[in-house]
């Protein structure tokens, strides 16, 4: 099991679930970049009470702009979204201090902000703090609460949660291990498009647990997943094309133009739909 907060490292948050490095819309007039960093227009966001403009004003500074970076500037901001009960600013506030951006790296005050933002329903949040129970970083190590956390961002739809699931019941860690229910969480996952359940269900294939052994089935997940994974998952990627590589060598010609069939198969069913546009808040409305 991998640390995903751990690995995330720079990679802030713009929503519970969105890319970091893409711009949160923030319903002000002002612009994302050069203006959001004017002093004249600070005092502004917090008349305004734009939790979203302080969010992406705290991305700014801790990613570093126009020349300016600062993570103590950004954990400034970050916590003012945060007193105004936003469950984004909340996460990003736990990556710092999980990273040891800005401040000294705590595991524990780490464990406090995402739990705050479990609770007000942040289902990110939810999957960090099973991550922490599972590895017991600032936390005591509980595989039974990180299964609980779990499945409760896995019921809002969150595919790495249904991922760590899936893995907990591959290995039998705090469950009787069950390869076929971990074959379906990882299904459930890789339906969200989430890379790591698909070279999951691959091996699994390779492997012929839950499931006939299949080389043609398991090069196909392999192949869609080398197209999923992101930037931070690099180590991960390349291990994954790595084992395209091995088993494609042992596949003829047929076989291996079933793959591409398959692969087309698989991508149509693994593509996430798009979500829809976040409405504007209303003044005074606080987003979780």
């Amino acid at each position: 099991m991998k640390f995903r907060f751990l690995v995330l490292s720079m990679l802030l948050l713009c929503s519970g679930a969105a890319s970091a490095f893409d711009q949160e819309e923030t319903f002000t007039d002002l612009t994302p970049g050069r203006d959001m960093l004017d002093p004249a227009r600070l005092s502004d966001l917090l008349r305004r009470n734009d939790v979203r403009a302080m969010n992406n004003l705290a991305l700014l500074w801790a990613k570093g702009y126009d020349g300016k970076q600062s993570y103590e500037e950004a954990l400034k901001w970050w916590k003012e979204a945060a007193r105004r009960g936003y469950t984004v600013a909340m996460n990003n506030i736990g990556l710092a201090y999980a990273n040891g951006h800005g401040v000294q790296q705590d595991y524990a005050e780490a464990f406090n902000w995402w739990h705050q933002a479990a609770f007000l329903g942040n289902a990110w949040a939810m999957n960090s703090v099973g991550d922490l129970y599972e590895n017991g970083f600032g936390t005591p190590r509980n595989l039974q609460m990180a299964m609980t956390w779990y499945q409760s961002a896995a019921a809002q739809g969150e595919s790495m949660a249904m991922y760590n699931i899936g893995v907990l019941y591959e290995a039998g860690s705090g469950v009787a291990r069950d390869y076929v229910e971990a074959l379906d969480w990882f299904r459930k996952s890789a339906g969200r498009g989430y890379a790591s359940a698909m070279h999951s269900i691959g091996k699994m294939y390779v492997e012929g647990r839950a499931v006939d052994a299949d080389l043609v089935e398991a090069l196909a997940w392999y192949r869609v997943a080398d197209s999923r994974y992101p930037p931070e998952d690099a180590a991960e990627a390349k291990s994954n094309q790595k084992d395209i590589e091995e088993l494609s060598a042992r596949l003829d010609e047929d076989q291996l133009a079933r793959v591409k069939e398959r692969v087309a198969a698989i991508d149509v069913l693994t593509t996430p739909a798009k979500p829809e546009p976040r409405k504007p808040l209303q003044p005074g409305e606080k987003s979780t």
